[in-house]
């Protein structure tokens, strides 16, 4: 009980002598960085900072204003043409063109890359030319396109669908193809039909992979209906752009360059939404 007590004193005595007590401050841990709030909106600061410089550039007169907008103009350039009902128009031309091709290249493309993924030799008859057409710039078949379809609805919307499928398949067919083997071999154990097995197996096995297809087609199909616009549209943000260039009307071009990005955002973090909802029950 006396040493009990002694040890007692001995701690309150160090505790309170001032030096020691300044190391234990000194030492108490201190936040990481990757907790603070600095590290926590990074993304956010940079991104701020970036508009500001670049106002500032285009204030200063760094670079003739013939070659670069500056934030401010965009944004005024843009409210006025979204109020006069223009940028709405070529809008809503693109995203008809958009989605109607898209939906189609996601449709046909999963649909393909499971059964060549599910089916092997199918897959390694189909792999040379699908891995040539991904590796294949879409675009240069726009001339084809043309002559086949002419110049109307139709050359957009299978220019989107080329654009988009490829990516999809593979991606779908490598899903597939990389499932854990054991998965497979409970289903049958389990006296699972083939047709049952690559249902409640295969399918959801590859779904991952057939999200991050869908959304390498988006940015490809984006860049697809785009481009299309601008050589053999009379509509759409791609016309707006290639208009507004030959204009030399260079707030109207970086407006047009803004909406594209705004629309490949919304519609990733669309699909990002839909993968979280579907791989929910997935353990990170």
């Amino acid at each position: 009980m006396d040493n009990l007590k002694r040890n007692e004193k001995e701690l309150t005595s160090v505790l309170n002598n001032p030096i020691t007590s300044l190391h234990v401050k000194k030492t108490k841990k201190k936040t990481p960085f990757y907790d603070t709030f600095l590290f926590r909106h990074i993304g956010a600061i940079t991104f701020v900072t970036v508009l500001i410089l670049w106002e500032l550039i285009y204030r200063l007169g760094v670079i003739n204003p013939i070659f670069l907008s500056s934030p401010v103009q965009i944004i005024k350039v843009g409210y006025q043409l979204f109020v006069s009902g223009i940028l709405l128009e070529h809008l809503v031309f693109t995203l008809r063109n958009f989605i109607v091709g898209f939906l189609l290249a996601a449709s046909v493309g999963v649909v393909i890359g499971l059964i060549t993924g599910w089916y092997k030799p199918l897959g390694k008859a189909f792999d040379p030319f699908l891995t040539a057409m991904l590796g294949t710039p879409r675009i240069v078949l726009l001339p084809l396109i043309t002559l086949w379809v002419g110049v109307g609805f139709a050359s957009k919307v299978l220019v989107v669908f080329l654009a988009g499928i490829f990516p999809i398949i593979l991606n779908t067919m490598s899903g597939v193809q990389n499932l854990d083997p054991n998965l497979t071999r409970v289903a049958k154990a389990f006296g699972a039909s083939p047709i049952q097995t690559f249902v409640t197996v295969a399918l959801p096995g590859a779904l991952p992979q057939i999200v991050s297809g869908l959304r390498v087609g988006i940015g490809q199909s984006l860049i697809g209906v785009v481009a299309a616009e601008m050589f053999v549209s009379t509509g759409g943000i791609g016309y707006f752009v290639a208009q507004s260039s030959a204009n030399f009307n260079i707030d109207r071009v970086f407006v047009g360059i803004v909406l594209i990005i705004i629309v490949g955002i919304l519609i990733t973090q669309s699909v990002k939404w839909i993968e979280s909802r579907l791989l929910k029950h997935r353990i990170d």
